[in-house]
Formats: C-alpha cells, structure tokens, sequence
C-alpha cells in the first residue's frame, strides 16, 4: 500500500522527508501520503497540531457527561419525552462541535477543513449512497451471526436507538429524526469521531514534533503510517460504539449496539482515510440512519413487536 515513501508495506516508519527536500526528488517536494490528512503535508515536510489524544479524551468525557448531567436536571422539571430527547441530543452536539472548534481554533491549523479533513466532493453522494446502503446489509449479516452465536431467550427482544427519535407528533419527528437524528447527528458524530479522535490517535502514533508554543509544527515519523492508521480506525470506532450503548436499558441490547455502531464507524473510519476527507463518511452516516429511521416509521408497529 503505497503511504509515506510511496512503497512503505507497513514494516516500519518512513524516513522523515528533509526541509530541503527529498533525496531523488526535485527540492520542495516530498512524496505523497496515501493515509494521511492533507493538512499534515506540506512542500519538504510534514506537520503535527498540538491537539491530540489528550483534547480528544477530554472530549469524550464532554460528550458522555455534559448530556447526561443536563438530563438529570431536566429530568426534575420535564416529563421524560420529545422534549427531552431533543435537550440531551443539543447537549451532546455542544460538546462535540465545541470541542472540535477549541481544538482546532487554539491548538491547531484554525480550520475544520484542514485539522479534521471536513472536505466535499460531488462524489462523496454517489460513495456515501452506496456504502451506506452496503453498511446497512453488512450490518445484518453481523447482527444475524451474533444471534446464531449467542441465541435469543424466549419472548427477548432488541431494542435499538433510532426508537428514541420517533416520539412524539409530527413536529418532533421532524426535529428529532429528520433534522437530528438523520442530518445533524451524522454530520457532528463524523466530524468528532472520524475527524478529531481518528486523527488525534493517528497521530500520536506516527509522528512526533518537539515540544513547541506553536499551533503547528514541523514532525517526523516514529512509527508506521499504516499501523497508526490501522490504530486510529479500530480505537475511533471503539469510542463511537461506546458512546452509543447507553441508549438502551439491557445487556444484550448493549452488546448488539456496540457491534452495530463499531462496525458502521469501522466502514466510515477506512472511507475517511482512503479519501482523506469526512464527505462519504457523512454521507454514508445520513443513509446508514436515515435508513434505519425510515423503515421504523415505514414499517408498522405490530410487526415490529
């Protein structure tokens, strides 16, 4: 796979490209990094943010406790609900959005487009349309051997998460499914999960930069690109199936969750790196869920039971 000397195999850390230039090449070029954010690579050297895993653990706290805590006291004033479904849904984009913004606006290059890969294509549609249809037979597949695997107790049934959205009249649905649960969801959880965790694992695997008061420094490799990238993927994933489980009551719901969601966040997460961008990642999201949402509100409730 080609990734930092064009013919790296994943055996060992690249060669940090020289500021002069690469040996071989014409001065002020290096060579292309397949796996790495296009930020990161500038004419005869590659470059690190000071934000890393530090800022992207504290954003995970953020993002589980800010919503919780503000549900707990909204808990005391409004009955359990639409309404409060939607306060706990604006509680977790804050953190998410929030903490992306800070980190890149105070530790890093200043633009989403460029920290967190936030880029767009035409043709992100076409993939994200695609593979998020793909994701959703995949995910199936997954959930039909978990069963065959760990059986299903007589009368036990599995709850989801995409319930949590459909309450309500019709003015909630659209604000909590539509606008929530398919548009603005997908967009901050792949900005959050495949933009700033993704990215802060990675490259806290792969490069180092010495200890500086700038936003951004010069780095060199210390490790494989594609190890740190293998890493990144399965560790940003972890974290996005955990922030998931919580929605349901049970352990067998739980377990069913965390799978789903790290096996979505494992497709989205390789689209992100292949591309380096978060535009099919987010599109896949929007039709990963609005899938899911449509057959729950498509499908009548008998046969659901």
């Amino acid at each position: 796979m080609n990734a930092a000397n064009g013919n790296d195999d994943g055996a060992g850390p690249a060669p940090a490209p020289p500021v002069g230039g690469v040996p071989g090449r014409p001065s002020g070029v290096v060579p292309r990094l397949k796996l790495a954010n296009p930020a990161q690579v500038e004419q005869g050297t590659l470059l690190k943010p000071r934000w890393g895993t530090w800022h992207a653990v504290i954003g995970l706290l953020l993002v589980i406790a800010l919503p919780l805590a503000g549900t707990l006291v909204l808990v005391e004033v409004v009955p359990f609900g639409p309404a409060l479904v939607f306060a706990s849904l604006l509680l977790t984009w804050t953190a998410m959005l929030g903490t992306c913004l800070v980190a890149s606006k105070k530790w890093g290059f200043g633009s989403l487009a460029k920290d967190f890969g936030l880029r767009f294509r035409w043709v992100d549609l076409v993939i994200g349309l695609g593979v998020g249809l793909a994701a959703r037979v995949l995910l199936a597949v997954v959930l039909a051997l978990l069963t065959a695997l760990w059986p299903l107790e007589e009368g036990e049934v599995i709850q989801g998460n995409a319930e949590l959205f459909l309450t309500g009249d019709t003015v909630w649905l659209v604000l909590n499914a539509v606008l929530g649960g398919i548009l603005i969801a997908p967009f901050l959880e792949e900005l959050f999960n495949r933009g700033l965790v993704l990215r802060a694992v990675q490259n806290a695997w792969w490069l180092r930069s010495p200890r500086s008061r700038h936003r951004v420094s010069e780095a060199v490799p210390r490790r494989s690109l594609v190890t740190a990238t293998v890493i990144s993927v399965l560790v940003s994933s972890l974290a996005f199936g955990l922030l998931h489980t919580g929605a349901v009551p049970d352990l067998r719901s739980s377990v069913y969750l965390l799978v789903g969601t790290f096996t979505v966040g494992l497709v989205c997460g390789l689209l992100t790196v292949w591309t380096g961008r978060l535009g099919p990642a987010i599109v896949t999201h929007v039709v990963f869920n609005g899938s899911a949402i449509g057959l729950l509100l498509i499908i009548p409730q008998e046969l659901l039971q």
